[in-house]
C-alpha cells in the first residue's frame, strides 16, 4: 500500500514538473520569437540557446542571428545541427554551404553545393555552381594592382554605405552616436555623416550630415545627384508596438537655400515590403535600389525606377535574372557616366558572405554577366556598398577581421581589371554584294546548335545586331532574292568585345560567272590536219557567244594547238587558222574583237608525251588538236583569283 501511495505521489509530482517545464520552454520560445521578430538578437539568442530539444526552425533563427551578430562559426554549427538531424530543406543545404564558405571551408562547401544542385537543378545558384564548381580559386588570387586599407575615421560600431557628394565628400551611415541604441545588435542607431576625401585614399573631418535628415531611428545609406541638390535616403519606419511596420523606406529631400527639405517618402514604399539602398544616376532621373517586393526572384532583389517628371517617380521594375537570384542582391551603386552597376550578392558565386559584383549596362538595357570583383576587394566576410570613382579609386564596406568596428569603410585604388570582363557582347554587321561591295536588303538568321536565336529583315545598309555570349559558337546565315544564301561560323572569345561581321553574298549571276572562271569553258577539238569546225562545234560556240553576251564584261583568250605530226612551221600555221576560224565565228555573231585575244602555239604545248618519234594512239593525238578558251579578266570582274582547270577529257 505504501508503494502504491509513493508511486501515485511521484507520478503527480512528475506530471506537475513536466507541465511546468514544458510551459517554461514554450514561454521561452514565444519570448525569443518576439525578440527575433523585432531583430533584437541580443535578447533572442540566449533564450533560443536555453531551449531543450531545439527543432530545425529554432536552429535556422539561431543561424541567422549568429550571422548578423558576427559569430560566423556558431552560424555554421547551427546549420550543421539542422543537417545532422536529417530534417532539412534544400535551402538549409544552401545556407550550410554558404556558412562553410564564410568560414573559408570551400572544399566542404562544394560537397554540399553538389547536393543542393541535385535537389534544385533549376535554381540559378545551382546552375552557376555546376558551370564552375572551383570558381573560388580564381577569386582568391589577389589582384596585385588593387591596394586597400581601413580608413582612419571608422568608429567602434558600424560605418558603411559610402556615397559620393559633389566629388569631394563621402556621405556614409554610421552608428557612432551612443546616445540611442538599437536592440537588434545593441549598438547605436544609424545616422548619416559626411567626410572629406583626402588624396583619394583617406577620409577626414567627419561631421553629422544634417539634423533635418537624421531622425530618431535608422537613417542611411543615401545617394545624391551629381550637383548635390537632390538626395534619396533609406529610413527605418521601426515601431516597437507595430512590428509589421518595421520596414525600410526610401525618402527624398531637396537642397533649397542651403538647407535640406524635410524628407518625404516615395510613393512606391509599402508596409508590406522594404525599399532601401538607393543609388541615383548623375542626372537624378534613374535610381536603382534593393527591395523584397513580392514576385521577385528571391529575398532582396535590385530594382530600377525612372523619374517621370521633376516631382514624380514611375513604377519600379525588377532588373531581372541576370543580376537577381534566389538569394539576396542589395546595395547597388550606379555609375551612369561609365555604365557600370556595382552591387552585393549572396546568391552569385562568391568567396563567402556578401560579395561585391559589377555588371555593364548598355543604353538599350542589355546587361553583362556579373563579374565578382575578387580579392582583395572581396573576402570570406560581408563586402558591400561600394563607391567607385572615375579615377579607379573609391571606398567600400566590409566586416572582415582586423577592422575597428562591426562594419568598416575601406579605401581602394587602381581597381580597373573588371572592365575587361564586364562586357556586353554583340554580333553585328551588314549584308553586302560580293562584287560591288554595296549593301543589299537581306534576311539574317543567327543560330546556335541548329537552334534559331534571332531573325532580322534588313534594309540596304541596315546593321543586324544580336546579343551573344563568350565561349559560344554561332552561325550567321544570310538570304536575299537573286543571291546565293551563305552561312558563316562565328566564335565569341572572352574579352573580345563586340564582333563586326559583314556578310558578302554572291548573286546567282555572279555565281555562274565565278563557276566559269573556276571551271573554264569547254574546248573544241579538230580532225587530223583540219581547221574547219566539226559537226556540233557550232552549238558549243553558240554557248560561248551566249555567255559573252550575258556577261559583257568578260574577255577571253582563244588559243589553238596541233599534235606533233607534220613540221613545226606547218603546225604553227595550222593552229593559227584554227584560232582565226573561231574568232571569225564569234565576231560574225556579234562579239566585239576588243574582247577577244588570239593565240596559237602549234605543237609546242602538248598535253601528253606524244612528241615526234613516240608511238601514240589516235585518241592520244586527238587531245592535242584543240582550241582552248580562257577568261582573262576573272580577277577584275569577280574580285577573286582563279586558275582555270585544264581539260584533259578525251574526245
Amino acid at each position: 500500500m505504501k508503494k502504491i501511495k509513493f508511486f501515485y505521489e511521484f507520478s503527480v509530482f512528475f506530471s506537475i514538473f513536466f507541465v511546468s517545464t514544458t510551459y517554461a520552454q514554450q514561454w521561452k520560445l514565444k519570448k525569443a520569437d518576439e525578440y527575433y521578430e523585432r531583430f533584437d538578437y541580443t535578447h533572442a539568442v540566449p533564450l533560443y540557446e536555453s531551449i531543450k530539444n531545439k527543432d530545425a526552425e529554432i536552429y535556422r533563427k539561431l543561424g541567422r542571428a549568429y550571422y548578423v551578430m558576427g559569430n560566423f562559426e556558431k552560424a555554421k554549427k547551427a546549420y550543421k545541427k539542422i543537417i545532422s538531424n536529417g530534417i532539412y530543406t534544400p535551402e538549409d543545404i544552401y545556407n550550410y554551404a554558404y556558412y562553410l564558405r564564410v568560414n573559408g571551408e570551400y572544399k566542404k562547401a562544394i560537397k554540399w553545393m553538389r547536393k543542393f544542385a541535385r535537389l534544385r537543378p533549376n535554381d540559378s545558384r545551382a546552375r552557376r555552381f555546376v558551370a564552375n564548381p572551383y570558381y573560388y580559386k580564381e577569386l582568391l588570387r589577389f589582384n596585385p594592382n588593387v591596394i586597400i586599407h581601413n580608413v582612419a575615421i571608422n568608429g567602434k560600431y558600424e560605418d558603411f554605405g559610402p556615397a559620393g557628394f559633389r566629388d569631394t565628400l563621402v556621405v556614409f551611415a554610421s552608428s557612432r552616436d551612443a546616445s540611442r541604441n538599437w536592440k537588434g545588435n545593441d549598438q547605436p542607431f544609424l545616422d548619416l555623416y559626411k567626410a572629406k576625401i583626402v588624396l583619394d585614399t583617406s577620409l577626414s573631418d567627419v561631421k553629422s550630415f544634417s539634423r533635418r535628415i537624421n531622425s530618431r531611428y535608422h537613417d542611411g545609406p543615401a545617394t545624391f545627384n551629381k550637383n548635390g541638390t537632390y538626395m534619396v535616403l533609406t529610413r527605418n519606419i521601426y515601431n516597437e508596438k507595430k512590428i509589421t511596420e518595421n520596414k525600410l523606406w526610401l525618402y527624398e529631400s531637396y537642397l533649397k537655400d542651403g538647407k535640406w527639405t524635410e524628407p518625404k517618402p516615395l510613393h512606391f514604399n509599402s508596409k508590406d515590403y522594404s525599399c532601401g539602398h538607393p543609388s541615383l544616376s548623375a542626372d537624378g532621373k534613374t535610381m536603382y535600389f534593393a527591395s523584397d517586393i513580392p514576385g521577385g526572384f528571391g529575398g532582396l532583389d535590385i530594382y530600377v525606377v525612372k523619374r517621370i517628371n521633376d516631382s514624380t517617380w514611375g513604377q519600379p521594375k525588377n532588373v531581372g535574372a541576370m543580376i537577381n537570384t534566389e538569394g539576396n542582391e542589395m546595395f547597388p551603386t550606379w555609375d551612369s557616366e561609365q555604365g557600370y552597376l556595382f552591387f552585393s550578392s549572396d546568391g552569385l558565386p562568391g568567396l563567402g558572405g556578401m560579395d561585391l559584383f559589377v555588371v555593364r549596362i548598355e543604353p538599350n538595357g542589355d546587361i553583362s554577366e556579373p563579374v565578382n570583383l575578387g580579392a582583395p576587394i572581396n573576402s570570406t566576410y560581408d563586402d558591400f556598398a561600394i563607391y567607385y570613382r572615375n579615377n579607379e579609386s573609391g571606398f567600400f564596406s566590409s566586416n572582415r577581421p582586423g577592422g575597428k568596428g562591426s562594419d568598416d569603410l575601406y579605401a581602394f585604388v587602381q581597381m580597373h581589371n573588371f572592365k575587361n570582363k564586364a562586357i556586353v557582347y554583340y554580333l553585328t554587321g551588314k549584308v553586302l554584294d560580293h562584287t560591288t561591295g554595296k549593301p543589299i536588303a537581306a534576311r539574317i538568321m543567327i543560330t546556335e546548335d541548329q537552334k534559331v536565336l534571332s531573325e532580322h529583315q534588313l534594309a540596304p545598309g541596315q546593321n543586324f545586331k544580336i546579343r551573344v555570349w563568350p565561349g559560344h559558337h554561332y552561325k550567321i546565315k544570310a538570304f536575299a532574292p537573286g543571291y546565293i544564301a551563305r552561312e558563316i561560323p562565328v566564335d565569341i572569345k572572352e574579352a573580345q568585345g563586340s564582333i563586326y561581321k559583314d556578310i558578302q553574298l554572291l548573286s546567282v549571276r555572279q555565281k555562274e560567272l565565278l563557276d566559269l572562271c573556276r571551271n573554264g569553258i569547254e574546248p573544241l577539238y579538230y580532225d587530223l590536219d583540219k581547221y574547219y569546225l566539226r559537226s556540233g562545234d557550232s552549238l558549243r560556240l553558240k554557248k560561248i557567244v551566249a555567255i559573252m553576251k550575258k556577261f559583257p564584261g568578260i574577255k577571253i583568250e582563244i588559243s589553238s594547238y596541233t599534235d606533233s605530226r607534220a613540221t613545226f612551221d606547218y603546225n604553227m600555221e595550222l593552229s593559227k587558222k584554227r584560232t582565226m576560224v573561231v574568232v571569225k565565228y564569234l565576231i560574225d555573231n556579234g562579239i566585239s574583237i576588243d574582247r577577244l585575244k588570239s593565240k596559237w602555239y602549234g605543237e609546242t604545248r602538248l598535253v601528253n608525251g606524244c612528241v615526234d618519234g613516240v608511238d601514240c594512239t589516235e585518241e592520244q593525238h586527238q587531245l592535242n588538236r584543240r582550241t582552248e578558251f580562257k577568261i582573262i579578266n576573272c580577277d577584275q570582274i569577280t574580285g577573286r583569283k582563279y586558275k582555270m582547270k585544264e581539260n584533259r577529257s578525251e574526245h
